[in-house]
């Protein structure tokens, strides 16, 4: 079996902490490297973000684990490949004819998504993870033939108290969740029966405890996790489950169309 490899740069996209380059597997990858100028946690959130959400069934983009050479990684413009590090990088498919959402009213409504139902598991989904970078830019809509769209999850590097620079200590604070994103509101403003917000939050309660933690185990050991910030972050994860349900609801009350009292 060929291992995946890089062939090419194309760009770097906005934001500065991708880089789009074309693969040996016929396919192009935005990827994101070790020691960006976010730091390497920010790979960490997309991993397990990735992965949590792939056992939901929600549309996270497809990725790769990719193994680059120091070679491989001077592919990329020296401005920012002199900081990065040599080893595991994630990549994630890039797919074409996409767009964000747009800052301003009208947005698609519900039967312009053709894959509208997974609206609801990732706003519920955000509440638990602590996504506090649900922004019009880190969902995309992609194009179908037949004029729809299709959603898209992308970019969970902020994610859990702390972000970029989460550690034990942060996410033994606990904050609560605040973000009134675009996206999350244009979400509840579809909602037409609040069972499915129920629905999503009792599939994040039935993950078993052993998944969570069999998923921070796969962290690659190059991304320099130590034990601590990783039993700390299961934790996280595990009493999230119990209390997150809340600000899912209030949000809702706050922004939906009257369908919670």
């Amino acid at each position: 079996m060929t291992s995946l490899e890089p062939i090419k740069y194309l760009e770097t996209l906005s934001g500065k902490a991708a880089h789009l380059l074309s693969f040996n597997d016929g396919n192009r990858y935005a990827v994101k490297c070790k020691n960006n100028f976010h730091g390497t946690r920010e790979l960490v959130n997309e991993f397990v973000i990735a992965r949590l959400g792939q056992h939901l069934s929600l549309p996270v983009v497809p990725f790769k684990m990719v193994n680059m050479t120091e070679q491989q990684i001077q592919y990329i413009p020296k401005k920012f490949s002199s900081k990065y590090n040599s080893g595991t990088q994630f990549a994630s498919l890039f797919i074409d004819n996409c767009r964000g959402l747009s800052k301003e009213p009208p947005h698609p409504t519900k039967t312009e998504i053709n894959n509208n139902h997974v609206l609801a598991g990732i706003f519920v989904f955000d509440h638990w993870v602590h996504n506090s970078d649900r922004t019009k830019s880190n969902i995309l809509l992609e194009r179908l033939p037949e004029g729809k769209y299709d959603i898209h999850m992308i970019d969970h590097g902020k994610c859990f108290p702390g972000g970029y620079k989460w550690n034990k200590a942060t996410l033994q604070k606990h904050d609560k969740f605040k973000k009134d994103s675009i996206v999350h509101i244009w979400t509840v403003g579809m909602l037409e029966d609040p069972s499915i917000l129920s629905s999503y939050i009792k599939q994040i309660l039935a993950l078993p405890e052993s998944l969570i933690e069999e998923v921070i185990r796969e962290i690659p050991r190059d991304w320099s996790v130590p034990i601590q910030d990783r039993e700390a972050l299961v934790t996280y994860l595990k009493v999230q489950k119990k209390t997150f349900a809340d600000s899912v609801y209030q949000f809702a009350k706050n922004y939906g169309r009257g369908l919670i009292s």
